[in-house]
């Protein structure tokens, strides 16, 4: 699990390979111009960080909160 990153493609990626998640969600695509504008650097690595500390993912691909999985899954 990285911990540094020196941009925010790097923090993309992590993203995408934790969690999941599509590289055109943070980046403006020729369709939506403001997407880049809303997800700065600090924003992104902060995304990250709660991903990493509020959720964990089943086995199936489905991301929970850790007090439920922990309380009614098992």
């Amino acid at each position: 699990m990285k911990v540094e990153f020196n941009s925010k493609a790097e923090i993309v990626q992590t993203l995408v390979d934790e969690w999941g998640e599509k590289t055109t969600s943070y980046y403006n695509t020729p369709t939506n111009k403001s997407v880049e504008k809303f997800w700065t650097y600090n924003r992104t690595l902060q995304h990250l960080f709660k991903l990493r500390r509020d959720y964990v993912k089943t086995e199936h691909g489905v991301m929970l909160k850790e007090f439920y999985e922990n309380v009614y899954i098992k």
